[in-house]
């Protein structure tokens, strides 16, 4: 039986925009309280589009995000190898931001055993992320942190949604 969604409904509409807001509340209070050395904080936030293709007991996602980072403005998000295990929630992801200048920051996100929920219509996800590498002023960055969000499925693979990351940056050039 196929079960058809009514994508007008007001029930469904603030579930990315609250999800946002439960996650970065979330996320702001277990973010490292103090910066050490040469880390300073870091944050984002994005709103996605994603497509998905299931092959059990994975589900593959391609997501396109924009939204604004800490020391990059305005910034894209694209990841086109995050994988879900349906079985466990437990999922991984590598996410290339890029700034408006054209820097990268590149960060390897996991999610762990149960960090995937399923929720009427879509799922809330939480996780940790470290930095993978970067260019231009990220070139040499270190640093990590927590991220969490939410999707909704608007068919059977696509959807929206939207996710946002807390935690540290560390660069050989000094950011402002």
């Amino acid at each position: 039986m196929k079960t058809t969604t009514n994508l007008k409904s007001l029930s469904r509409e603030p579930l990315p925009s609250l999800a946002l807001l439960v996650a970065t509340v979330a996320l702001l209070a277990f973010a490292p309280q103090s910066v050490r050395g040469g880390e300073k904080e870091f944050h984002a936030n994005f709103i996605t589009q994603f497509e998905s293709v299931v092959e059990f007991p994975l589900l593959h996602v391609t997501v396109n995000s924009k939204g604004r980072a800490t020391y990059m403005g305005r910034t894209t998000a694209f990841t086109d190898d995050q994988l879900v295990n349906l079985v466990d929630g437990s999922g991984t992801a590598t996410y290339t931001l890029t700034g408006a200048n054209g820097d990268i920051l590149v960060l390897a996100l996991v999610v762990p055993v149960g960090g995937t929920i399923n929720v009427d219509g879509g799922v809330i996800f939480s996780g940790s992320y470290t930095i993978a590498g970067g260019t231009g002023r990220f070139n040499g960055a270190t640093g990590s942190g927590v991220f969490g969000g939410s999707g909704l499925f608007l068919t059977e693979t696509d959807g929206i949604g939207c996710f946002a990351v807390a935690g540290t940056v560390s660069t050989p050039v000094n950011l402002k």
